[in-house]
């Protein structure tokens, strides 16, 4: 498919630094201004950031044009035919997209610097409790003009209710077209910690103000202050206590009907609030990493998410595959890294027999894009790597307390369940266990609900959930 949009742009955005950000394009992609081919990208859940300044023209019709496939492609995540998998990729830019003006000194976009732990803002914290936490803020600024730049980065920190908490400026020094990194450090006493149970969102305002105080740069940016630990066999710990909730969630695709791929970000909301409602805590994002606006969703609601990188049931030997795998990583976590609601990362590809050192890659590229507290990442507990990961997805089963891969549970490390029930048959019996239509009856849901809940038979239930 092909898109193409006619435009002159704005005389007052002559002089602006200038780029063009696609939340996601499906499948394949390129992009090309005014003839001119921008960029190249493979793999349709990250974003597409493209420098167009020198690129187009001022006073005339300008054309961009996107050209994106979505057909099989083995070279790239996911990888896999989509007539053997049970769901589609559909196609083309389903996400939103912006042209995004700076002026010559701006804050960078991660996905665009490509610099491991880097570009942008990066906001982490450490030793949290109820007295105080500390809140680590990482900041690059590019200075693309001719002339050495001189100014500030300023940093306030405000309540939901707008009060001010905290705030902090530091000089910056930056010569013509280079970049420079700020670190700093905010501590707030006794401060609103994020929760399921009470989503408290900071507002992070973030200025670049010259050497006279006029604002150069900046945007504001929702915080959710909290600890995450997973400890093993002492459990889940949240702001330095156990968590005593039951973790119950569910996994959550991004299409929907009529729409496919093409969600309004209202629709991702309100998928996050019926989810919230129904009493869930934790939503893993299966398989991919999804809509910026359902994380935006689930930080204010107060849902846990774990991130995964996109791919499922699919390897292909050639080295472009893994790189390309080793980039999704990276890139998905510079988008997401900011979010309270990110729990654990899932770096690994879903249901995929892959080689141990893919996996042991795969868990140090997370660790080396987030070099802070708090970040952890989980794997399957039968795949090859698994001994590099801290927490291991597994389901127990009814009987003898034994889990679905294995009896050896180590009390070191912490173990989850990030999918079970699904028993299907043939897909169309109605004595099916699992995936049962409606119109098929009363008789077959009531298979259906006995199977989740408590089954006579050895199998992951409600009931043993419950009760490990």
């Amino acid at each position: 498919v092909w898109y193409r949009k006619h435009f002159t742009p704005d005389a007052a955005l002559k002089g602006k630094k200038l780029f063009l950000h696609f939340e996601a394009i499906m499948g394949k992609s390129k992009i090309y201004v005014n003839g001119k081919l921008l960029a190249e990208h493979f793999g349709g859940y990250l974003p597409v950031v493209v420098d167009v300044t020198d690129a187009l023209e001022f006073g005339k019709e300008n054309l961009i044009a996107v050209w994106a496939d979505n057909s099989n492609d083995p070279n790239y995540p996911p990888g896999k035919q989509q007539e053997v998998l049970d769901f589609t990729y559909f196609g083309g830019i389903y996400r939103d997209c912006w042209l995004i003006a700076h002026n010559q000194v701006f804050i960078t976009d991660p996905n665009y610097e490509n610099e491991e732990a880097g570009g942008g803002l990066f906001v982490a914290y450490n030793n949290v409790s109820d007295h105080s936490a500390e809140v680590l803020l990482k900041i690059q600024i590019r200075n693309s003009g001719r002339k050495a730049f001189k100014g500030v980065v300023e940093y306030e920190l405000q309540q939901p209710d707008g009060q001010q908490v905290a705030s902090l400026n530091s000089v910056i020094r930056i010569k013509p077209g280079k970049s420079t990194y700020s670190s700093d450090k905010l501590t707030v006493k006794s401060p609103m910690l994020w929760s399921p149970e009470n989503p408290a969102l900071y507002n992070l305002i973030v200025r670049i103000r010259d050497e006279k105080g006029n604002p150069i740069d900046g945007y504001r940016r929702r915080i959710g202050i909290r600890s995450i630990e997973f400890k093993g066999e002492d459990g889940f710990w949240l702001n330095g206590k156990p968590y005593e909730a039951p973790l119950i969630g569910a996994n959550r695709h991004q299409d929907f009907a009529i729409v496919g791929n093409a969600v309004p970000n209202s629709i991702h909301w309100r998928d996050a609030k019926k989810l919230r409602d129904a009493g869930m805590k934790v939503i893993r994002n299966a398989h991919c990493p999804q809509d910026p606006a359902f994380m935006d969703a689930c930080d204010e609601l107060g849902l846990f998410v774990i991130v995964n990188t996109l791919g499922w049931q699919f390897w292909n030997d050639a080295p472009v595959f893994a790189q390309r795998v080793y980039s999704d990583i990276r890139n998905l976590v510079r988008r997401d890294r900011n979010h309270p609601c990110v729990w654990m990362w899932e770096p690994i590809l879903n249901e995929t027999w892959y080689p141990a050192n893919f996996a042991r890659n795969a868990h140090d590229i997370v660790e080396a894009e987030y070099p802070y507290p708090y970040c952890y990442s989980g794997c399957d507990s039968e795949a090859k790597g698994k001994e590099h990961f801290q927490i291991l997805f597994t389901h127990p089963l009814n009987g003898d307390g034994g889990a679905y891969s294995t009896n050896d549970i180590k009390k070191q490390l912490t173990y989850f369940t990030r999918e079970w029930g699904d028993n299907v048959d043939d897909w169309n019996s109605h004595n099916s266990p699992s995936r049962v239509a409606r119109n098929w009856g009363e008789q077959a849901m009531l298979i259906q609900a006995q199977h989740y809940a408590r089954p006579s038979y050895k199998y992951t239930s409600y009931d043993a959930l419950y009760r490990t």
